[in-house]
């Protein structure tokens, strides 16, 4: 399978700064090396590894990213404003691993998207009390259904403008979300006399006033010129065999 990469020279690779440009194909030498020096090593067809994500976004963010390229994908093809999936493309029905797991579990009132899953990895040992999420790597994975889905969000999403003001938004609404439960369940507690109230009280300050920071108080490195740098994953065949749907990510 090959393996899509923004190379110097190229129209997408002018769009970038020079630095971005280098990041990717040393990834690309890097990943080359790794699967021709490891016959176990091979790229998923549904796995897509994503770097360079801002630090403020979440799992939810990361999927709502996912869905949205897909759709945009498809509305430019329709409207001839970008190059739809090639014949090839289109015949290849590979479907996520995952699904056959997923599958023996109920999905009564579960929402069907082009995602499987979405992961941003994160630090353990550095969590922020207002959210309970550790602080992001900046790294992640998305498990799309088919084949044919994974390729659009990569195509649209990778070295795409657009992506970082979307992220910042969904991100500032999320932490509204998160403002009102947090709301919800401090009214519950004062009513009760909940015998953390006063921590509570605390720590609903604090988010109230990291929401109205909003978008204007995440550090965004989208805005120093970076985009995402996303790529089919790099995956162990006998990692992948064993029966979790999401296996660890393999190193380079």
């Amino acid at each position: 399978m090959c393996l899509i990469v923004i190379f110097p020279n190229t129209p997408a690779a002018q769009q970038l700064p020079e630095i971005e440009v280098e990041k990717r194909s040393t990834s690309f030498s890097s990943r080359r090396k790794l699967l021709e020096s490891n016959p176990a090593l091979y790229i998923s067809k549904t796995r897509l590894s994503i770097r360079q994500i801002p630090l403020y976004a979440t799992d939810r963010t990361l999927k709502r990213l996912a869905i949205h390229a897909v759709r945009e994908f498809e509305k430019e093809v329709e409207a001839g404003d970008r190059e739809g999936l090639s014949r090839e493309e289109l015949m290849d029905e590979t479907l996520s691993p995952a699904l056959e797991a997923k599958g023996k579990k109920s999905t009564r009132g579960e929402r069907v998207t082009a995602v499987i899953q979405s992961k941003i990895l994160r630090q353990t040992d550095r969590v922020d009390p207002l959210t309970n999420l550790g602080k992001s790597k900046g790294f992640g994975f998305l498990e799309m259904r088919t084949h044919k889905d994974a390729l659009k969000v990569l195509r649209w999403s990778n070295n795409n403008p657009e992506v970082g003001p979307l992220m910042r938004e969904w991100a500032a609404a999320e932490l509204d979300d998160l403002e009102k439960k947090t709301k919800e369940k401090l009214d519950k507690a004062r009513e009760e006399a909940a015998a953390d109230l006063e921590n509570m009280e605390l720590n609903y300050k604090k988010l109230q006033a990291k929401v109205k920071d909003g978008v204007s108080g995440f550090v965004d490195q989208m805005k120093q010129g970076k985009t995402l740098l996303i790529e089919f994953s790099v995956e162990n065949v006998q990692v992948s065999q064993k029966k979790s749907p999401f296996p660890p990510a393999v190193p380079y």
